[in-house]
């Protein structure tokens, strides 16, 4: 391959990773610029946040809508991500110390994006259409059942009732979630967290 051949070869890699970078920080952008505004905020502020055009930001998102939409479903998948790694990785380990590390990383990621997340979960401005993989609650019930599952089967839950668990663990959290974003007080998530699992271990462990 010559010169100019490798030119031609590396070009669309290369736009292809400007074009990622660009939506990086129009996402970076969006979610502070609404975080403080609400979804009411005008696209030119997000496009001025982001340091591009608002013909850029146009190129990218067909409108409002469609940027939350994707702003939404990045921040989901990045949280479902984190909750696969925690679930194999406190794989053999007591029940109790499983499902604290898991409700921290739930907690951790609201924290890190509270006020967009309040926002979200106060706001019925957009109705994100339905994920393939199910909604965020169903998703996360179904991480909690799987520990639920190692929990019985070593012994440390009961197991009558034990179907019903993680519909009513994730239930709670996601009522927390909603204080919090009422309230505008994240921070107090983490002793939530803690109040919540002593609760909740209290009816459930053998």
């Amino acid at each position: 391959m010559n010169r100019d051949s490798a030119k031609r070869a590396r070009a669309p890699r290369l736009r292809a990773r400007l074009r990622e970078a660009t939506g990086d920080a129009i996402r970076a952008a969006a979610e502070e610029v609404l975080g403080e505004q609400g979804f009411g905020a005008r696209m030119e502020d997000i496009a001025e946040r982001a340091g591009v055009s608002v013909g850029t930001l146009y190129n990218h998102f067909e409108d409002r809508n469609a940027l939350l939409r994707e702003l939404i479903r990045v921040r989901r998948e990045a949280l479902l991500a984190q909750l696969d790694v925690v679930v194999a990785e406190v794989e053999g380990r007591p029940f109790r110390e499983q499902l604290r590390a898991l409700l921290e990383k739930v907690f951790k990621h609201f924290h890190q994006h509270a006020r967009f997340f309040a926002n979200v979960m106060q706001s019925e401005v957009i109705r994100p259409g339905p994920s393939p993989r199910g909604g965020t609650l169903s998703e996360l019930t179904t991480r909690v059942e799987l520990l639920v599952q190692r929990g019985v089967a070593a012994g440390e839950l009961r197991r009558e009732g034990s179907e019903l668990y993680a519909t009513l663990l994730v239930g709670m959290a996601r009522s927390l979630l909603m204080r919090a974003a009422e309230t505008k007080r994240p921070e107090e998530l983490e002793r939530d967290a803690h109040v919540l699992l002593q609760v909740f271990l209290k009816g459930i462990e053998v």
